[in-house]
């Protein structure tokens, strides 16, 4: 921003200066520039024609007073006067002359052209021939012509001088513009969807660039494209060549000669032109006029058009090439624009445009179009032939039938060339230009269902792929994907293609065996490396091949291959419980344990075995309290083994594998156990099992325990989760500062191995941290930010916390009705999105406990919510009424809600009893809504019987009951 103005009003950082004479000596400086002027030339323009006795004296005064007005560094002492010492950018007039060149340089006229009307001077030829350029596309060529005349008159009358030749060539093609030629272009007859930010890049390329080259797939819309830049095109030249018809080399440039007018004739003869004498008559058909041409699909005869363009814009000055191919032509002028697919949300307007005009009236639910146009890679090509099939099938019908998509997308616009009639046919194209190494290459790396790296593919090719691979990327048949490392896609398209081919070739055994290999082989690796020192780069690793992983994992289930389930899933499933991702794990658990139980283990797979079966007793334990007889029965047979921490696991499993009455007694045991990594262990587990009875200062001191024994040797997760774990039982009590300062400890080893739903959880935590202090606008920024995390979706990966804290949010604001929406709208997606891997329960404590907050909220503000008071009724009697496991501090919320609900709409006494028992239940108080302090102002809590709240069942049972 200009810190200094002129132009309309004299201002210093937007304060109007008084004073004539010092608005005077600062124009005077700014129309000097940065070299500034001297002191008499400063005298005569501040006082004109009444100069004062003391002129220099005078002027000092001005300047004192023109500093005082701004800054005292504003204006500089010289050799002979004075000058400004503001950069360029903080004075407006000053701004003009480089920001109008830049938006001029973009093509953005309409911007550009009052800032270059202000700034042109007729010593400025740059700004001049901008301001033309700005005129014509603003207000059209004539406006420009008049203009340069104007300029040209001036020049003469002053100094008697011409324009110079930039300017006398800009003029010529001004008046060539004013009469345009636009040769063999086409117009849409229906709106080009989702390019609009190509279309804008492109401009800018052909006006800057000598060869551009629009490059990508088959389907992608780029000749399409291309003719729209061509008709946009600044150029008074343009001449569009479809290339797709000629079949030699020689042809590309007769092709050219054609739609340029030029004829291989002499004196009214046909005679056989040489290649040579062909070229020379090109240059003089081209011309000095800029010019555009356009070559569209040149991947089937690159090198002969590489050549032409060449030879083209080195023999003359002013031509620009645009080129559409699949292919590059490698020239060094030549600068390529990769043509994206379209994203899913431009993918969806295109196929909804599509479907509506082929059935009006289709039905178009936005997950079913989402689904089907990522399935689609986003291809319009492929999106226009899917839309086509909804005149008599349904959108859910057309994705259910994509495995056999070459079959299914076909017959497309009657107008479209044959090579798009079907998706098959421009997949096809692409084939017949590889040579045959390239040929297997694709369709062996189709079976990477995930994108590759370069060394999965030279394991799968069985030689170094760097060479082909980037090959089939010239042939925009492999799409380069770089993050912190390059990773290598088939488009889902192209990949069925590759898989078709595969099949076809008899080669498909052969690529899975080394698929398998190459997976077996890193999940070996990584195994090793999971719980060390490299674990976060072992994590990163893992999960840019997790999807290939698992993949492989799923056929080697579905062939009952034993070794390679063992590997994979044991380093996948550690990779999932580090990332927090406990469902995956459950998915695909079932299956692996009954593969591994279903026959004696052989002792080459004794190891691997045990981590496998460890992990998914671990996970069955923590998410459904329950583990499999036989599974521990396994265990048993196996043993601990030597690694430490799959024997401390183990050792766990067993000991505990008991009724869960005395899980608690002996995990507290064997927290004392001298062997540290068993300690650490139980610690843990210690910790989550007092968590669920209600004995948060017992969950507290475990945790904090098993934090002492950490050893980073192992990673930093184990620290990382434990310190998350005292952060989320210190909020719970109401601990704000031991919360802060644990959450802010976690966040970035969370962050550093990718377990994005812990991390947004953590978030989430500081965020509601931030709304107990009073603090809202933090509040609401972290759960913005939240929100946009990956892991913030799931309900244990913050997205309860993020829900019910945004309604809280808007309670703390004092937007009551809001506030209360949000609660009811949090609820019902909550109960609606349920838990991804878990078995369905009557008691569902993640829908539980923002019902019970909801309730609170509702009650706080007097409103009755009494169907959600009845429903929590009703669930708490169930759950209790049931034999096994509790989650204590749930329904401890829940005894909360319907004590501030009783004390406020129904019976006071048994509002006071319940309020003891939610006390006793150690109700969460992570969120503000569920407030000791204003529940105790309603009623004292109650007299209750002692005892843990486990045995407290039938006394609730009793109270619930007689709520009716």
């Amino acid at each position: 921003m200009s810190r200094l103005t002129v132009l309309d009003k004299v201002a210093w950082e937007g304060r109007e200066l008084p004073g004539d004479r010092t608005a005077a000596l600062l124009r005077a400086l700014v129309g000097a520039g940065p070299g500034g002027l001297s002191e008499d030339a400063l005298v005569d323009q501040v006082w004109d024609d009444s100069v004062p006795a003391n002129p220099r004296k005078a002027l000092q005064v001005v300047v004192s007073r023109a500093r005082s007005a701004t800054s005292a560094d504003v204006i500089e002492r010289t050799r002979s006067g004075y000058r400004l010492s503001l950069a360029v950018s903080e004075v407006d007039a000053w701004a003009l002359r480089p920001e109008g060149l830049r938006l001029a340089a973009e093509g953005r006229y309409a911007e550009a052209l009052p800032l270059l009307e202000r700034a042109a001077r007729d010593d400025d030829t740059e700004v001049v021939t901008a301001l033309l350029r700005a005129l014509a596309g603003v207000r059209g060529v004539p406006a420009a012509l008049v203009r340069f005349e104007e300029y040209r008159t001036r020049l003469a009358d002053a100094l008697g001088i011409d324009p110079s030749p930039e300017l006398q060539a800009l003029h010529a093609e001004l008046l060539a513009s004013d009469r345009p030629v636009r040769n063999g272009l086409r117009f849409d007859a229906d709106r080009l969807v989702g390019r609009e930010a190509d279309t804008a890049a492109l401009r800018v390329l052909v006006r800057t660039h000598r060869v551009v080259s629009i490059v990508g797939s088959g389907g992608l819309g780029k000749t399409r494209l291309a003719h729209l830049v061509a008709r946009l095109a600044e150029q008074p030249v343009v001449h569009f060549v479809e290339l797709a018809g000629v079949t030699s080399p020689e042809g590309v440039a007769i092709e050219v000669a054609d739609v340029l007018g030029v004829r291989d004739t002499v004196a009214g003869r046909a005679v056989t032109l040489r290649p040579a004498d062909l070229l020379t008559r090109l240059v003089d058909a081209v011309g000095t006029v800029p010019g555009l041409l356009v070559l569209d699909n040149c991947e089937h005869l690159v090198e002969a058009a590489a050549d032409l363009v060449s030879a083209l814009v080195t023999r003359t000055p002013n031509l620009t090439v645009l080129v559409t191919s699949r292919i590059p032509l490698g020239l060094p002028a030549e600068r390529t624009y990769p043509l994206p697919e379209l994203p899913p949300d431009e993918a969806a307007v295109l196929f909804a445009e599509r479907a509506t005009a082929a059935r009006p009236g289709v039905v178009l639910h936005p997950a079913e179009v989402h689904d089907l146009v990522v399935r689609l890679d986003g291809l319009p090509l492929a999106l226009e032939l899917a839309a086509a099939k909804v005149r008599s099938m349904s959108v859910a019908e057309i994705t259910r039938r994509l495995d056999n998509r070459f079959a299914l997308l076909r017959g497309g616009s009657r107008t479209a060339p044959e090579r798009h009639q079907t998706l098959l046919a421009v997949i096809d194209w692409s084939w017949n230009l590889l040579t045959e190494e390239e040929r297997v290459a694709l369709r062996r790396l189709a079976v990477f269902r995930d994108g590759f790296s370069l060394d999965g593919a030279t394991a799968v090719l069985g030689h170094d792929a760097r060479e082909v691979v980037t090959g089939l990327v010239e042939h925009s048949l492999v799409v380069v994907r770089e993050t912190s490392t390059v990773r290598y896609r088939l488009l889902e398209t192209v990949r069925e293609f590759g898989r078709m081919q595969l099949v076809n070739a008899g080669d498909d055994a052969l690529a899975d065996r080394r698929l398998t290999a190459w997976a077996a082989e890193l999940a070996s690796q990584a195994g090793r490396r999971l719980h060390s020192p490299d674990q976060v780069e072992t994590m990163a690793r893992v999960r840019e091949e997790e999807g290939n992983l698992v993949d492989v994992l799923r056929r080697g289930l579905a062939d009952r291959d034993g070794p390679a389930v063992t590997v994979l899933y044991g380093v996948l499933a550690g990779f999932w419980v580090i990332e927090g991702s406990h469902a995956k794990v459950l998915s695909l658990g079932s299956a692996v344990v009954e593969l591994l139980l279903s026959a004696p283990t052989p002792p080459e797979l004794v190891a691997g075995t045990r981590v496998c079966l460890g992990i998914v007793g671990t996970n069955e334990m923590i998410l459904r309290r329950a583990i499999s007889e036989r599974l521990l029965n396994r265990l048993r047979e196996l043993g601990p083994g030597p690694e430490p921490q799959v024997a401390s696991m183990v050792r766990l499993l067993v000991d505990c594998g008991v009724a869960a009455e005395r899980q608690v007694e002996r995990l507290s045991a064997l927290g004392d156990d001298p062997d540290s990594t068993v300690a650490g262990l139980a610690l843990l587990w210690c910790s989550h099992a007092y968590e669920n009875l209600g004995n948060l200062a017992a969950a507290r001191s475990a945790a904090r325990r098993a934090l002492d024994l950490c050893d980073d040797a192992n990673g930093p997760w184990m620290r990382g989760t434990l310190s998350a774990t005292v952060a989320g039982l210190a909020l719970q009590t109401g601990d704000l500062v031991e919360a802060g300062a644990y959450a802010r400890a976690a966040l970035p080893v969370l962050r550093s191995l990718g377990a994005y739903e812990d991390h947004a959880q953590i978030r989430a935590g500081l965020a509601m941290l931030a709304l107990h202090e009073g603090r809202l606008d933090e509040a609401e920024q972290i759960f913005d930010e939240v929100a946009a995390e990956d892991g913030a979706q799931a309900i244990f990966g913050g997205a309860m916390e993020l829900m019910c804290g945004r309604a809280e949010l808007l309670l703390a604001r004092g937007e009551t009705d809001a506030g209360l929406a949000a609660y009811a709208a949090a609820v019902a997606t909550i109960s609606e999105r349920g838990m991804p891997g878990m078995q369905a329960v009557a008691f569902a404590p993640w829908v539980m406990f923002p019902r019970a907050a909801l309730v609170t909220a509702f009650t706080r503000y007097g409103r009755s919510a009494r169907g959600d008071r009845d429903g929590l009724v009703r669930e708490a009697r169930a759950v209790l009424g049931q034999e096994g496991f509790l989650d204590v501090p749930v329904l401890g919320c829940v005894f909360f809600a319907l004590s501030v609900w009783e004390l406020t709409f129904g019976d006071r006494s048994a509002g006071a009893t319940l309020l003891a028992y939610a006390d006793r239940f150690a109700f969460n108080r992570i969120l503000p809504s569920f407030d000791w302090s204003w529940a105790t102002s309603l009623a004292q809590p109650a007299q209750i019987a002692p005892g843990d709240p486990v045995q407290l069942r039938e006394p609730l049972q009793a109270l619930l009951r007689s709520l009716g």
